[in-house]
C-alpha cells in the first residue's frame, strides 16, 4: 500500500518495522499538519519533548507532494532530519521522494574569493583544496567535505557570505560556483533541510534583490522546529553593522582594483575616508559598552553620515565605470563583489538615516581591536513580523513547531511577536508524566531573593551543594550570566572534588560545547557549570542529568538595545512591557531549561529554580504555573526523599 494520509503510514511503518509503536500526540500533531497543508494558513504547534515531532511533521510534508523547506535552530536537530529521520523514511515510507542538505553559502568554497586571495598569507594550502576540487568535478565544495581540514574561521578565506556574493548572474565564476550547485541540488529536492539561520539569510537577499538571488529557491510549504527561536533568528539575519574597518577595506581594495584607472576611483575613495572620519567624530560617548542611537539624533546631527552615504554612492558608480577585459573572469567577479559590499553599506546607512524608531533600532558599541576601541553602529528591526509577514506568512502555510510556544496556556505572545493573525493553535501534549518522573523545588518565599544579592548568592551556593549531594552528580547547574557561573565554580568546585563528583565548566579548560557535553554524558557523577546556551538543544536522556539547579529566573538584560527598543514601543503604546514581554520571554526560556531533565519516559529527577520570587510574587507563581505540570516542594527534605524513592 502506498499512504496518503499520516493514519495509512502509521501502517505502513508498522509492518515494516517490528516494535513500532503509535503515538497519540505524535498523531494529532501529524493531522494538524495534514491540515494546514492542505487548507493554508499557519500553525503553531507544541509539542513536548519525547511526542516525535520530525517524523509527524515530515511525513505530511512528503505525503502532501509539496516542495517543503524543514528549518531548525540548532545544528545537532539540522543533522538529526539529515542523519536520522530522512534516511528512515526514504528506507521505510514507501513513498518516494528525493531531498537535499543546504547550508549557508559560507560554508561553501568560493572561486570568485580564492581567485583573489593573498595566497602566501593564507593559514592553510589552498592549493590541496583546489586539488580535490579539481579532481572531483561533483565534490559539493563544502568545508566539511574536504579531506584538507579547514578551521570554521579560516575558511572566510575562500568562501563568501550571503553580504559580499553578488549572484551568480553577477559573478564570472556562477557556472561553477559550488554554493550554486548545492542550491540547484536542492531546487531539484522535494524537501530541503536547513537551519533558520539560512532560511532567514535567504529571505533577507531575496527582499534585497527583489528575488534576484536566493539560495533556497521557490518553495511550496514551510517547516520550522524550534520555532520558538524564530524571532531571535530574523533579528540576527537582519541586524547589519557599520564597521569603519569594513569600509576603510573596500576603498583600499576598489584602489587596488582599478589601479590602473583610478582617477575617479581615488577622488570618490578620498572622499568616502573623509567622511567616514567627520560622522564616526561625531558619533556620542558610549557609556556601558553600548549606547542607543535615536532618530531625533541622526536627524540633527547627521549630516556626516549623509555625506558618507553620498560619497558610497559616487564610488559604487566608480566601480562601475572601471573598464576591464572581457576575458578577465577574476577583475569581473572583484568588481561584482565590491559592488555588492559598496550597496549593502549604503542601505545599511539610509535606513539608520531615515527608519521610524518603531521599525528600526540603531546603537553603537565598543569593539577592542589590539589596544584600541573602535566604535561600531548596529542596526536591526524592532519587530520581525512584517517581513516575516511579507516573506512567508502571505505566501505559504508555515508549521511552527516547537516544545515551548505558549505561555500560561496561550499562544499570545509567540503569535504576536512573529506577526501572525489568527494562526492555528494546538498543544498535543507530552508522553511524559511530569507528575511522578519530575519534583519541581523552588525556595519559599521568606529566602533572600536575587535582589538582595549578598544573602542570595550565600543561599544558592549552599542550596546547589546540598541538591548535588542528595542527586549524587548527574547536575546540570544552569545559570543566567557568565559571573555567577565563575563565582560559583570557585566556591563549588573544591567542595565537589571532596564529594567525589567531578565538576565541568562551560568556557573553560574542559574544551569546547561539544566536549563538555560529552564529557558530562559519559560521567554520571558530573556536574556540569553552564550558560544560556545550555538552557536548550542539548539532551541528556537517563541518569547522565537527573538534577537541573537554575540559579535565578533567566530574565532579559533590560539594557540590550533591542529589548529595550521593544519595550520602549510596547510602552508608547499604553501596554505593559513587563507582563507583556519580559515575563513571557523570560517564561519560554525557563520551561526551555527544565525540558533537559525529562527526555524519556524513563528518566527521572528534580529541577530546582533558586528564585523565591516564584513563591513570593503573584506573576511569580503564575510563572509556576506555566511550567509542566509536577509536584512543587520547598523543602530539601522532599528533594531527598524523591531521590530515595
Amino acid at each position: 500500500m502506498t499512504p496518503t494520509t499520516f493514519a495509512e503510514a502509521e501502517s505502513v511503518l508498522a509492518e515494516s518495522l517490528p516494535g513500532y509503536e503509535s503515538r497519540p500526540q505524535q498523531q494529532t500533531l501529524a493531522l494538524s499538519i495534514e491540515n494546514l497543508l492542505a487548507n493554508g494558513g499557519q500553525g503553531l504547534f507544541e509539542a513536548g519533548c519525547g511526542t516525535g515531532k520530525s517524523l509527524g511533521a515530515m511525513i505530511p510534508a512528503i505525503l502532501s507532494g509539496k516542495r517543503t523547506v524543514v528549518a531548525t535552530v540548532t545544528i545537532a536537530l539540522m543533522e538529526q532530519y539529515a542523519n536520522k529521520d530522512v534516511p528512515f523514511l526514504q528506507e521505510h515510507l514507501g513513498v518516494p521522494f528525493t531531498w537535499a542538505l543546504l547550508k549557508g553559502r559560507s560554508n561553501y568554497f568560493c572561486y570568485a574569493k580564492a581567485a583573489n586571495v593573498d595566497r602566501d598569507r593564507l593559514p592553510f594550502d589552498l592549493k590541496a583544496l583546489e586539488d580535490e576540487l579539481e579532481a572531483d568535478p561533483e565534490h559539493s565544495g563544502d568545508r566539511e567535505h574536504f579531506a584538507t581540514p579547514v578551521p570554521k574561521d579560516q575558511f572566510s578565506y575562500v568562501a563568501s557570505s550571503s553580504q559580499e556574493c553578488p549572484g551568480k548572474r553577477e559573478c564570472p565564476f556562477g557556472d561553477i560556483c559550488k554554493a550554486e550547485l548545492a542550491k540547484s541540488r536542492a531546487a531539484d529536492a522535494q524537501v530541503v533541510v536547513t537551519n533558520t539561520a539560512m532560511l532567514m539569510t535567504d529571505l533577507k537577499v531575496r527582499k534585497v534583490t527583489d528575488g534576484f538571488a536566493s539560495m533556497l529557491g521557490e518553495y511550496d510549504a514551510l517547516i520550522v522546529d524550534e520555532a520558538h527561536e524564530l524571532e531571535e533568528a530574523a533579528t540576527s539575519a537582519l541586524e547589519d553593522t557599520l564597521r569603519p574597518s569594513g569600509i576603510e577595506r573596500l576603498v583600499k581594495e576598489a584602489r587596488t582594483f582599478a589601479a590602473t584607472q583610478s582617477t575617479q576611483i581615488d577622488k570618490a575613495a578620498d572622499e568616502v575616508l573623509d567622511a567616514l572620519q567627520a560622522a564616526w567624530a561625531s558619533l556620542p560617548k558610549v557609556e556601558d559598552d553600548q549606547t542607543m542611537l535615536s532618530l531625533a539624533w541622526m536627524t540633527e546631527n547627521g549630516e556626516d553620515f549623509l555625506t558618507l552615504f553620498d560619497s558610497l554612492r559616487e564610488l559604487s558608480a566608480a566601480l562601475q565605470g572601471v573598464v576591464i577585459r572581457r576575458d578577465s573572469r577574476k577583475a569581473e567577479a572583484k568588481r561584482s563583489m565590491l559592488a555588492r559590499r559598496a550597496s549593502n553599506y549604503i542601505a545599511t546607512i539610509g535606513n539608520a538615516l531615515t527608519a521610524d524608531e518603531d521599525v528600526l533600532v540603531r546603537w553603537i558599541e565598543t569593539e577592542e581591536k589590539k589596544r584600541d576601541s573602535i566604535k561600531v553602529i548596529k542596526t536591526a528591526p524592532v519587530r520581525v513580523g512584517p517581513f516575516l509577514r511579507e516573506m512567508i506568512w502571505d505566501v505559504m502555510p508555515a508549521a511552527l513547531i516547537s516544545a515551548t510556544l505558549s505561555v500560561s496556556g496561550k499562544f499570545d505572545y509567540i503569535a504576536d511577536r512573529l506577526g501572525l493573525d489568527n494562526p492555528t493553535t494546538i498543544n498535543v501534549g507530552t508522553p511524559f508524566d511530569y507528575g511522578t518522573q519530575a519534583l519541581l523545588f523552588v525556595p519559599d518565599a521568606d529566602m533572600p531573593s536575587p535582589k538582595n544579592r549578598a544573602g542570595w548568592m550565600t543561599y544558592s551556593a549552599n542550596a546547589t551543594l546540598e541538591l548535588v549531594r542528595k542527586s549524587g552528580g548527574g547536575a546540570l547547574l544552569l545559570f543566567t550570566s557568565r559571573s555567577a557561573l565563575s563565582n560559583a565554580y570557585e566556591m563549588l568546585a573544591p567542595r565537589l572534588r571532596d564529594m567525589g563528583l567531578t565538576p565541568i565548566r562551560q568556557g573553560g579548560e574542559d574544551g569546547s560545547n561539544k566536549e563538555i557535553a560529552r564529557l558530562f554524558q559519559e560521567d554520571e557523577h558530573s556536574v556540569l557549570f553552564a550558560l544560556k546556551s545550555f538552557f536548550t538543544g542539548v539532551d541528556f536522556a537517563g541518569d547522565t542529568c537527573r538534577l537541573v539547579v537554575i540559579d535565578k529566573l533567566p530574565f532579559p538584560v533590560p539594557t540590550e538595545p533591542v529589548f529595550a527598543a521593544r519595550a520602549n514601543q510596547i510602552k508608547r503604546q499604553g501596554g505593559n512591557d513587563f507582563g507583556q514581554l519580559t515575563i513571557p520571554a523570560m517564561t519560554l526560556t525557563l520551561v526551555q531549561g527544565y525540558g533537559r531533565l525529562i527526555r524519556t519516559k524513563n528518566d527521572k529527577g528534580v529541577v530546582a529554580i533558586l528564585d523565591s520570587r516564584l513563591s513570593g510574587t503573584s506573576w511569580g507563581k503564575k510563572i509556576v504555573r506555566s511550567l509542566p505540570d509536577s509536584p512543587v516542594t520547598t523543602t530539601l527534605d522532599r528533594v531527598e526523599s524523591f531521590f530515595e524513592g
